[in-house]
Parts: structure tokens; sequence; C-alpha cells
């Protein structure tokens, strides 16, 4: 195969060239290089040479719904960035009002462009059941299937979201995989909670990876099973895996189908500074709260639980309390679709819209713009990022920003149940190449904007409150760090306190987070425990 790169439009680093050297040599492939080293570029860049070889004419793109326009934006988009000079391409996003544009097409009658297909795993999983045979598509689905086939590149971004071995999105992926010649999966964290992350990841490139009839078996070679016993007609199983094993084997069955390299291994990235957390105490009446919430949760806890995502929805309701509010979706990402990782079931997934949300106190929010206005007198210019997992504490916040600081901000906001132009607006305003000058603050959830995206043109990041997932929290902080952030970047958490500095959710969040684990994989009680340890 011929790999000429004469034709990109941004010189590649040496390791991006390394990448682009195996993803081309092999069928399947998981580049799973970390977050801000260019798994995009590679991705496209790839594509580019296997088209110029006449090896595909299709790439089809599947993303999480807020990283789709990353791809395919016709202004900031990576194929906008990246798409080689003087090589037609159709670029179409796949989805239920389909745009289309064109690269260097000059629409003559020999002419045969690459052609992409951007779509999101939400899409492609839903819409009505068509029978197939004797299966059931959905019609979304069978649409892509019918032009798949041996010379079509199939991109799965982000590929974590196909870990759930039964989930429909990953079922859909299977599906389509079989119908392409090739497929590529990119993912900075792999395998973010657990080894069981990778069972899905590849079977979908290849089951004989890992030669594992399924996950039964999966489990059987690298897993001691034990806790909860689920009775099926198969016979009673273990639910719950207590320790990991022959992880070497595991590793060295995947070593030729995956490249890994950590952007200080291969860039020269300014530092990520070590996060500062900021303490805010509560006001008596808010710990009340707290304290009657945690007594509640701990006796729940200690009684029957289902299952641990079902305590994740409890135990996050005291997240809540910290950040001023009650009520509306307490735990759910903060998507305008489902997210893709999500590890809740329909029972509890439904039981989070319980209605209107309630706001309690604003400790959190005036820490916030007090610490704000400090950093805006220390850098007129400054522009910042701000995180929160709740949607309301977004909203508030935005309410509150426009009336309390007044410098000349510029404010967008970025996240789920807001409009398209509206997080457009937002991206811009941090992307380094439409920033505009002066201060900016960008308030956002995780959840919606944690992929993908480039907002090196903030060097402050803001954490009001944190997610459960380890991973959105590593995607989060590299949305700032990552190719053409020039400066060191630094890192806050608001940190809730009783009124005697009495610790709270806010500690156990965080620290286990900074620990590197995942509190989805926390038992009952792992959490009993925790909670016990905070001071009364």
């Amino acid at each position: 195969m011929i790999i000429d790169l004469s034709r990109v439009r941004e010189a590649s680093y040496a390791h991006q060239l390394v990448g682009v050297k195996h993803i081309t040599s092999k069928p399947a492939f998981l580049l799973a290089d970390e977050m801000g080293a260019g798994k995009t570029k590679q991705a496209i860049d790839s594509a580019m040479v296997l088209f110029q070889n006449g090896i595909i004419d299709r790439v089809i793109v599947v993303a999480p719904a807020a990283v789709r326009d990353v791809w395919f934006d016709v202004e900031l988009g990576e194929l906008a960035k990246h798409l080689w000079n003087d090589v037609p391409c159709w670029v179409t996003k796949w989805h239920s009002v389909s745009t289309q544009w064109k690269w260097f097409c000059r629409n003559t009658a020999d002419e045969k462009p690459l052609r992409w297909i951007i779509t999101n795993y939400e899409y492609i999983r839903s819409g009505k059941m068509v029978k197939v045979g004797k299966q059931m598509i959905p019609e979304h689905l069978l649409a892509l299937l019918k032009i798949a086939g041996p010379r079509t590149l199939l991109i799965l971004d982000e590929s974590s979201a196909i870990k759930s071995y039964d989930a429909a999105q990953t079922k859909a992926c299977l599906k389509l995989r079989r119908r392409c010649g090739r497929v590529l999966l990119l993912n900075g964290t792999p395998i973010a909670d657990s080894p069981l992350d990778i069972y899905s990841q590849a079977n979908v490139m290849s089951p004989s990876i890992l030669d594992c009839r399924g996950i039964t078996a999966f489990r059987s070679r690298y897993a001691i099973m034990g806790g909860f016993i689920a009775k099926t007609p198969w016979g009673d199983h273990p639910t719950q895996v207590l320790k990991w094993v022959n992880l070497p084997d595991l590793q060295q069955r995947m070593a030729p189908y995956v490249i890994r390299r950590l952007k200080t291994d291969c860039l020269d990235l300014p530092a990520k500074l070590p996060p500062v957390a900021l303490t805010v105490p509560l006001e008596d009446r808010t710990w009340q709260v707290y304290q009657q919430m945690k007594a509640d949760m701990v006796a729940w806890l200690g009684s029957s639980v289902s299952s641990a995502s079902i305590a994740i929805v409890k135990i996050m309701r005291l997240a809540q309390i910290t950040s001023g509010f009650v009520g509306g979706i307490e735990s759910l990402e903060d998507l305008d679709e489902e997210p893709d990782d999500s590890p809740w079931t329909e029972g509890p997934r439904q039981a989070l819209k319980q209605g209107d949300w309630k706001r309690i106190s604003h400790e959190k929010q005036d820490a916030y713009l007090t610490w704000l206005n400090a950093r805006l007198d220390e850098d007129p210019n400054a522009k910042i990022l701000t995180w929160s997992r709740f949607r309301p504490e977004v909203a508030t916040l935005l309410t509150a920003l426009p009336s309390t600081v007044e410098r000349g901000v510029i404010w967008g906001a970025h996240a789920g149940k807001r409009k398209a132009e509206e997080r457009t607006h937002a991206l811009r305003l941090l992307d380094p190449r439409t920033a505009p000058k002066g201060p900016v603050v960008v308030v956002g959830t995780p959840a919606t904007g944690s992929m993908g995206l480039n907002l090196t043109a903030a060097a402050i990041v803001m954490y009001m409150s944190n997610d459960w997932s380890l991973k959105t929290r590593l995607q989060s902080e590299d949305r700032t760090h990552r190719p053409g952030q020039i400066r060191n970047v630094s890192y806050f958490d608001l940190v809730a306190t009783g009124p005697r500095g009495q610790k709270t959710i806010d500690h156990r969040v965080i620290g286990a987070l900074r620990a590197k684990q995942n509190l989805a994989e926390w038992t009952a009680s792992a959490w009993i425990r925790a909670l016990a340890e905070e001071q009364p």
C-alpha cells in the first residue's frame, strides 16, 4: 500500500504517521491514543490513504450525539479541517433531517468522490422496527445497512459507547460491522471502568480476537464472580465481579490490534496543573436538609438494593443538595438524547423524571461568582470553562452571571436541552480559531460537552459539581489540554462542607475520581462506609 501524505493540509506529528501506518495495515483496529493526541486526524488521513489506494469508497462514522457535529460541521468540524486538498468528498449527516456538503467536487461524469456518512449511536438504534427475515431491525439502521459494503470503512468514535454487550446500540453496531469491510474504533479511555469494557469493542472488531463465544466465556476466563445471584432459565449465576484475573492474556490478544500513546510521550504540551479544591460551607438550613437526606440514603442502602447503578441514582441526590437544589432530573446525564454509556435500566431512568426542580440555597453559586470576579481581576481577558453535572445548576448560573459580573464578559452554554445554535455559539467562544477578544465564560454539562471538542482558548476550568463517571471527568479535563493549548491549564473544584467543615458527598466523589476510581462500580456497602465516615 502506498502512503502518500503530500496532500494533507495540516502537518502530522510523528506519532500520527505511525498511527496511519497501523490503521491502514489492518482491517480491524482500535486507536486508543490519549485524548488530545489527534485520533480524529489519524482516522481521516487513514481513510484518505485507503481511498487513494482503491480499498474503500465510503466511510460511515458513528459517534455520540454530542460529537456528531464535531465531525460534520462545515466550518469548524474535523472533516472541514483535515480533508485533503484536491480529493473529492461528499459529506452527509445521516439523521432525521439529513444535510450535505461537498469538498473539491467538480461534478464531472467521471468523478468518484469518497462519501462520508456521519451519524450517531442513538439514531441508528432508534426508529420503527422492521422485520427482515427472522430479525427485527430499527429502520434507521436498516437504511444504513443497505449502503454499507466490503469497500466501506466503519469508524466508531468514542467506542466505549458499545461497551455494554447487550445494549441496543452495541447490537446495531455489530450488525453494521458485519456489512463493512473495515472497522476503526477510536477511544481515549477504552477500559475506563473495567476490563469488561473491552469485550464488546473487541467483539465488534472481530470475534476471533478474544475467541470467546459469549460474555459468560469472557467472564469465566478473566473474572472471579460473586455477589448477587441472578436466577435464569440456564441456572443461577453470580453477577458481581470480585476480581479480574489473567489480564496479561487479554492484553496479549488485543496487542496486535491496538495502539495507545500518551500526550506526554508524543506532544510537547503545557502542564496540567494539579486541581485545587475550594471549600464552600453550607448554611445551617441546607446542612439540615443534607443530613436528613443522608440518613435516608444510608437506611435505603442498608436494605435491598438491586444494582449499583440504582444506588448511584439515589446517592447523587445528595450532590444535588450541595449544589443548592432538589428535584427535577436528578441523576441522568444532561444530554438531549440518552447517553451512550448510561448504566441505568428502564426503571431507574424513568424514576428520575419527578417533576420540577426547586432551588433551596445559593452557597456554591455565590462562591463561584466570587471566585470568577477574582479570576477576572487577575486577567481581564480570561477565558473560563465551567462544568456542572446538573442542568438546573447551569440554568441558574446563567441567570445570575450577567447581573453579577459587569466586565464585558461574553457568555455561552453547552448543555442538554439547549438549542443547537446556542451550543454552536458556545463552542465558537472557546475554539482557538473563532474565540473573540476579551473575557469569555462558557458553562456546560460534561455529559454533553466532554467529548471531541477543542476548547483550548480557555486555560482555566472550574467544576461546580462532578459526574459519577471517571471517563467523563478525564474527557472533560482534556477539552482544554490538547494541541493548540499554549498555557498551563488550571483546574478547580467547588467542594461543599458542613457549617463547621464537615465532609460531604462532594469529598467522596472528587476523592474517588482523583484516585481513578469509577463510582459506578461501588457497592452499596462501600457507599455506606463512605457516608458513615462523614462527620455528624
